[in-house]
Formats: C-alpha cells, sequence, structure tokens
C-alpha cells in the first residue's frame, strides 16, 4: 500500500522489532488485524522536494496550506484566520498532534501502532493533516534505493494550535522551520527514531496491529509513554532516559526507563549510564518510580553489558534484551532478562513477567525494592550533591501545569499530565 499520492511507503523489513504495526515484519495491514513492514530507523539524509511544486527545500506543505482533503482545494496564507482547519480536526488528529509535539518525529508506521485502525486510513489522513498544515511530513532518500517511510513533524499550524491550547505566543515561522531542520539533520535521529520504534512495537502489540493478533483486554498493555525531555524536567536532570512507560497486565503494572543501545558507544560508557539512576548514597535511586530496560543492538553486545552492569551493583532493577531476538511479539516478548545471580531470575521472560521477577511492584508500577531501600542517614543527607525528588521547594518555581499532553496510548490519562502533576500526586500518595 502507498504512502504517498501515487507510491509505496517503503522501508526494509527488519524481523527484530516483531510483527506490529509501526515498525513489524509481516505482510502489510490492510484492516485492522493486519501488520505493517518494519522500520529500520536511519539518519535522514537530504529531504527531497515537494511533488506538489511547492518550492520548499523540505518536503512538506511549510508555507502555503491547501485545505481541504477533496480535489478543489483553496490556499490560506500564514498568519491568516481557517476557520476550515478546526472544522477539520478529529479527537484522533489532536491525539496525533500530541504525539509528534513531544516525540519530535515519527513515522507513518509509528503512527499506525499508536492510534490508526488501519494502513490505508492513517496513509490518507495523515497526508490530508499536512496538506493543512498541521503536520510537515518528508520522506528522506534511501542511498540503497527504494524509499523511506515518510516522516512527520509538527506543522507551523499545529504549533500554532498547541501554543495557543497554552496560552503562549505562537512561534515564528522562520524559527519553527529552523527546528524541522534541526530536528531532520540532527545526528541522533536515528537514536530518536528508534526510541519511538520500540513504544510505537509496544502499542501495537497492545491493539492487536499484526496477522492473528487479538488485542489485549481494555486498560491493559502500554497505558503511558513520555519522552526524555518529559521524564528529565520531573528528574531535573538526574535522571536522563531515552523514555518512560508503564505496562500493566495481570493486574500488575510496571514502569521502565528506556535505554535505547544503537552500538556507537563503549559497553562500559552505556552501563555507566546505571549510575545516574543509582545517584550518590543511593538518593535518586529512592525516588525512582520504575525500572531500567536496556535495549540492545545484539546478543553479543547484551552479553558484555551484562558484565558491565551487574558490576555496578546497584539497588535498581535492570534487565537487558537484544533486538535481534526475533520474536514475534517484539518487546513485549519473551525476550527480556533480569540482571542478576540467580539463575532462575535470568531467564527469559516476556515484559509482564518482569514484575515477578524483580521481587514484584507497587500499584503505580514502582519496583516494590525501591521501596524497601533504607532511608538516608542524616550525614548522607547532609552530603554535598544529595538529591531527592521529594524536596519541598522542588517545584516551587514551577510555572502553572500544562494541560495533559496525551503523548501516550488513549488509557494514558490515568496518570497525572506533568511532571509538577506527577511528583504531587505521589506526595499525596
Amino acid at each position: 500500500m502507498a504512502d504517498t499520492d501515487d507510491v509505496g511507503d517503503g522501508g526494509a523489513a527488519a524481523g527484530e522489532v516483531g510483527r506490529v504495526a509501526g515498525g513489524a515484519s509481516g505482510v502489510l495491514p490492510r484492516k485492522v488485524r493486519a501488520s505493517a513492514p518494519a522500520v529500520v530507523p536511519e539518519p535522514a539524509g537530504q529531504a527531497v522536494r515537494s511533488r506538489s511544486g511547492a518550492g520548499v527545500r523540505l518536503t512538506g506543505h511549510s508555507q502555503h496550506h491547501p485545505v481541504g482533503g477533496g480535489r478543489r482545494r483553496v490556499r490560506v496564507r500564514l498568519g491568516e484566520p481557517d476557520g476550515a482547519l478546526w472544522s477539520h480536526l478529529t479527537p484522533r488528529d489532536r491525539q496525533v498532534l500530541d504525539l509528534v509535539a513531544e516525540h519530535q518525529v515519527l513515522t507513518t508506521w509509528q503512527l499506525l501502532a499508536l492510534v490508526f485502525p488501519s494502513e490505508a486510513r492513517a496513509q490518507r489522513r495523515l497526508r490530508e493533516l499536512a496538506e493543512l498544515g498541521v503536520l510537515f511530513r518528508t520522506q528522506p532518500h534511501r542511498a540503497a534505493g527504494g524509499s523511506k517511510p515518510f516522516h512527520y513533524l509538527l506543522g507551523y499550524r499545529g504549533a500554532e494550535l498547541l501554543t495557543a491550547q497554552r496560552g503562549a505566543a505562537s512561534p515564528r515561522p522562520a524559527a519553527h522551520l529552523q527546528k524541522i531542520t534541526r530536528i531532520l539533520e540532527s545526528p541522533t535521529l536515528r537514536h530518536l527514531l528508534g526510541v519511538n520504534q520500540f513504544f510505537a512495537d509496544l502499542s501495537g502489540y497492545t491493539r492487536g496491529l499484526g496477522a492473528g493478533r487479538a488485542g489485549l483486554p481494555e486498560g491493559e498493555g502500554l497505558r503511558v509513554w513520555h519522552s526524555e525531555a518529559w521524564v528529565r524536567e520531573y528528574y531535573r536532570p538526574h535522571v536522563r532516559p531515552d523514555g518512560y512507560g508503564l505496562w500493566s497486565q495481570h493486574e500488575r503494572s510496571l514502569g521502565f526507563f528506556l535505554e535505547h543501545d544503537t552500538g556507537a558507544e563503549s559497553l562500559l560508557a552505556v552501563a555507566d549510564k546505571l549510575e545516574d539512576y543509582t545517584g550518590k548514597h543511593h538518593d535518586t535511586a529512592r525516588a525512582l518510580t520504575a525500572m531500567v530496560l536496556f535495549w540492545v543492538a545484539s546478543r553479543r553486545r547484551e552479553q558484555g553489558l551484562r558484565k558491565a552492569l551487574w558490576a555496578k551493583h546497584s539497588p535498581v532493577p535492570v534487565a537487558t534484551a537484544s533486538r535481534d531476538h526475533g520474536d514475534p511479539d517484539g518487546p513485549a516478548g519473551e525476550v527480556w532478562s533480569v540482571v542478576a545471580a540467580e539463575p532462575d531470575r535470568v531467564r527469559r521472560v516476556r515484559i509482564d513477567e518482569l514484575p515477578m521477577m524483580i521481587g514484584g511492584t507497587e500499584p503505580d508500577g514502582t519496583p516494590s525494592v525501591l521501596t524497601r531501600l533504607p532511608p538516608p542517614t542524616d550525614d548522607e543527607v547532609d552530603t554535598e550533591g544529595y538529591w531527592t525528588a521529594y524536596d519541598d521547594d522542588a517545584d516551587a518555581d514551577d510555572p502553572e501545569p500544562a494541560t495533559d499532553t496525551g503523548t501516550a496510548p488513549r488509557s494514558a490519562a490515568t496518570m497525572p499530565a506533568t511532571p509538577s502533576e506527577w511528583l504531587r500526586s505521589r506526595r499525596s500518595a
């Protein structure tokens, strides 16, 4: 099925991400229960020019935006009121905007796995949103031939809508274009797409997108997904994961921080990230609400990383998995192994079994072992650099909490929308 007006939204298949929409192996989805081809995130090359002849450097409608999805389209200049835009936006469209705004760039298949019921509907609606100017899309060149999937970023009109919701001033068009360019030309784009692919795979499994696969019951699966920036704001700046997720299944919940390994860093450098989650005198560990998952590039690299992680002797629960496992359920499958000394705890388990392997979790997904850490001594608290997320003045300078970003699957409304709200909810618990 094509992801352009006439030609395919290509992308090489990659079995390591499982058969789920948004980056899974298997046949293309032609209805709700079908699956999409895998997406192997790679750095975006130079973007091609728009086939509509808009004359912009990056593919998309960045200066003039045709309104509506039919054949007759009216061009609207930036800065002019556009009543048709509001009449076209659906609740799902706004969810797409929230997702793209927080996670910066998402491909067609990732958005399909997150919110759309079918490939055809995803392609058609995403194209219409790009024509309306609320999304910006580009299809990077693939040097080896073929084509990469369309990449979607927040368009200028989409940025206007979201800033209006916050009561803030609209960004300047030139500044917004520079932001788009920085994202697409960033050396970390491949890493960002890989992180987003991980959560899209979990969402696709949750929703049952895949050949012969049934979705999980309502309220189970991936319930919350937040970006690195969201988490860093909450832990300011002690914890810097690639993302936060909350998985619920079989009446158990698991909060987790993702560390996505691309293979570019040394194993020691990757293992050193665990120290950020531990902190001096375990101060950071006491404030965590999640375990740490390392999503590693290969099995061989995973073996070396596990040794380096074990040498850290951190109280924070850690599990690893490699992307070349071949499990059809992707990161939701039987691919995870806890870093521990006991043989029965290091066996491969599914993501929903991890709470049992780490000694249980609290209702909010916090590993129980972290809640049982001994309180700090007075000497430790007085030590320079000691930090806790529960300082009374931790959010004294926080601005008014923003509205719910909606950047997780639909049931994410069960979680506070902003880091400051999350902090307040934990204090009152």
